[in-house]
């Protein structure tokens, strides 16, 4: 057990994914609730960091491009959305911030060896981590981190040894600004707001977690069949190409309504375009994370991956998978695949009959 008023400020070590970025907002809730006059400052990825902003439980943000080990590049102040956060563009640079903070209380939820290092780096008395990476020598109060449960369990047991207490499973919640809100509203109002709205979010940071685009095109000729669904495309503009290959594979093409927002918008923006939709058909990615903490029903495909592990944490979120698992099925996308048959065998067929038997509902 540790004294909480010993306590004055708080790093929590989160830099990776979208989703895992997510996963972070309900632990950071946690530790505000428990230190209520501590300073609690989160290092993150550019990339996902940006989630983050505006989160009234947080008092700094520090951006961390990992990528840049041994650079010596200095630090930037301010970002373009909280003028508190901080970006350091290398390992160095980021030692250097940490011990300048004085930090009393490190929790290192990323698993990496060199994320423990780092808070070692940072003088942090006390540093709390999963005992992986050979790296338990560097952490002053090791976690077991197990396969088994869902991810965000596996953050709220680095709680629990501190302070005897049982943590909440919150929902996230993404703080957007009047702007982001004004924007996305700019682009809702180009679908008919009396027919359903639905995102289709065809893509993932991994090729094995990915469904086939002729089947993404069925399910979309089904669903406008059935509802005269409308369709909302996000991510980024690399991603282009593979929608193309799916409209191209789809019947009812010419007749969609579709709104194109690839390369146009931040993942706050898709937060705030989200909470406007009706439904969301997502491969396990960042995205799906998002969209169920938006709030709106959120259908997410797995393969490779278990959602007992990585289901995105929303109000309506449904996991759809094969109902009878192969033997190589879950892989955690760690071995080499030449037939990806656990995407491969989910149906369009099986994905619309779940979708309908939802009863979509239109929100005007």
């Amino acid at each position: 057990m540790i004294n909480r008023k010993e306590i004055k400020k708080i790093i929590i070590f989160r830099y990776r994914f979208i989703g895992d970025t997510v996963l972070t907002i309900p632990f950071i809730k946690n530790v505000k609730e428990y230190f209520p006059d501590a300073q609690i400052d989160v290092l993150v990825s550019p990339n996902s960091g940006e989630l983050i902003e505006g989160n009234p439980d947080v008092n700094k943000i520090i951006y961390f491009d990992n990528s840049k080990f041994h650079k010596y590049e200095n630090i930037q102040e301010a970002g373009s959305h909280d003028p508190a956060s901080l970006y350091c563009n290398s390992f160095l640079g980021c030692v250097k911030v940490l011990k300048r903070e004085n930090y009393e209380l490190a929790f290192v939820l990323k698993r990496s060896f060199s994320s423990a290092f780092l808070a070692f780096l940072s003088r942090a008395k006390y540093r709390v981590g999963f005992n992986t990476e050979f790296r338990s020598f560097l952490l002053t109060h090791k976690i077991k981190y197990d396969k088994s449960i869902h991810e965000i369990d596996n953050f709220l047991n680095c709680l629990k040894p501190l302070l005897d207490i049982t943590p909440q499973r919150h929902m996230p919640k993404i703080y957007t600004t009047q702007k982001e809100e004004i924007k996305a509203n700019g682009f809702l109002v180009r679908l008919d707001r009396f027919k359903p709205k639905v995102l289709i979010h065809a893509s993932s940071a991994h090729p094995y977690k990915m469904w086939p685009k002729r089947y993404f095109a069925k399910l979309m000729d089904y669903l406008y069949d059935e509802f005269g669904a409308q369709f909302v495309f996000t991510g980024a503009k690399i991603d282009k190409e593979a929608y193309e290959k799916i409209l191209g594979w789809c019947e009812n093409k010419n007749k969609f309504k579709i709104l194109d927002l690839l390369g146009l918008t931040s993942i706050r923006e898709c937060y705030s375009i989200y909470k406007g939709l009706d439904l969301a058909v997502c491969v396990d990615s960042g995205n799906a994370h998002i969209s169920a903490a938006s709030g709106i029903p959120t259908y997410v495909l797995y393969g490779p991956t278990r959602p007992e592990r990585w289901l995105p944490l929303g109000k309506s979120v449904f996991p759809l998978r094969l109902n009878q698992l192969l033997p190589c099925q879950p892989c955690d996308v760690k071995v080499e695949c030449s037939h990806l048959s656990c995407m491969k065998l989910l149906s369009p067929e099986f994905i619309f009959s779940n979708l309908k038997n939802g009863k979509i509902k239109v929100t005007t």
